[in-house]
């Protein structure tokens, strides 16, 4: 039984008892009632159904009209989003640039010394924003469309090789979500293409306390392997492949191994876990993801168990994902 639509039903049989007959009067009970229901996906359904009787029902009021010219402007904003995906993946990535301004142009983020405006790829970013960034400010969260916008364009302009431009305009990303690890090692390949090694090494040291997934605990342990064989420390580098491989078994980490071999003497097999800890450790690089983060998770896990299970089994996964800590997964059922 399709319950969303008898539920709908009975919804519009209740609002039509408050409707005058002015068609603005109707549409806005019913934009009050949407406005009043909690974000879940079934109530979703129910908002959709509502905004498709007062199409057919109120085709000529104010709201309705309104809405139809914001539904083309939409409509015409995908188009031209959909062209400048295209230019960048057919690497027309002058045009892609030109096409990324333009869409840029048409959704600038609001700016404010009242408060941040931040767009977060996952809930948990924003504690951890708050954790590491508080200033008091209050967080407003935006759509996440002018950071992948900036994020496209800084990819073209990385391709291009114009690397100054597009650090400047994956700094627009870390603006919009400072915890951002993706973009961070984004900025890291282009000081990588600059031989700043240097700022390899501090952005590395500065994401590693918000890591909060296996992928990305991956990524930078690759990224101090590939450092430890600019210091021509290999063995150091063998142990930080394999480290990264146990969080992710990657293709760019297998052939990092295999480029290993290529160096003479360096042996290949892995690495104790006591003899990783005493090289990590001389080297003074973190093992395993921060203390911080997995308490964090677990804090929340913790106190949200009874009221907001959702949200508690949310924290438990990552808290899970990062450590592979069985008793955990108790959590997760």
């Amino acid at each position: 039984m399709d319950t969303t639509r008898n539920n709908t039903k009975e919804i519009i049989a209740y609002l039509e008892t408050k409707f005058n007959g002015d068609a603005d009067h109707d549409v806005e009970v019913i934009q009050e009632y949407c406005r009043s229901l909690d974000r879940t996906k079934d109530n979703l359904d129910i908002v959709m159904a509502l905004g498709r009787y007062c199409a057919e029902k109120f085709p000529n009021a104010k709201a309705i009209q309104n809405a139809k010219k914001i539904e083309e402007a939409f409509d015409v904003f995908q188009k031209k989003l959909q062209s400048a995906q295209e230019l960048l993946k057919e690497k027309k990535l002058e045009e892609a640039v030109v096409a990324f301004d333009e869409l840029i142009g048409e959704n600038t983020p609001v700016e404010s010394d009242e408060k941040h405006y931040y767009s977060f790829g996952h809930p948990f970013e924003e504690t951890l924003c708050k954790m590491y960034f508080n200033d008091d400010k209050p967080i407003e969260r935006i759509s996440g469309l002018p950071m992948a916008l900036y994020y496209q364009k800084a990819a073209a302009l990385f391709d291009l090789k114009r690397y100054e431009e597009a650090k400047a305009t994956y700094e627009h990303c870390t603006k919009l979500n400072p915890v951002d690890v993706r973009t961070w090692l984004e900025l890291a390949q282009i000081a990588k293409a600059e031989e700043n090694y240097e700022e390899v090494r501090n952005i590395l040291k500065k994401i590693h306390p918000f890591i909060y997934t296996r992928h990305f605990l991956a990524r930078f342990y690759r990224e101090q392997a590939f450092l430890a064989v600019i210091d021509e420390k290999y063995q150091l580098a063998v142990a930080l492949t394999y480290i990264s491989m146990d969080y992710e078994d990657s293709a760019p980490a297998r052939a990092q191994l295999n480029a290993l071999a290529k160096h003479r003497g360096v042996d290949l097999s892995k690495p104790s876990v006591e003899q990783v800890k005493s090289m990590l450790s001389e080297a003074g690089i973190p093992v395993g993801p921060a203390p911080q983060v997995y308490e964090l998770a677990m804090n929340i896990g913790m106190s949200m168990k009874k009221s907001y299970p959702q949200i508690a089994r949310m924290a438990f996964a990552i808290a899970y994902d990062i450590t592979h800590y069985e008793p955990l997964l108790k959590e997760l059922q």
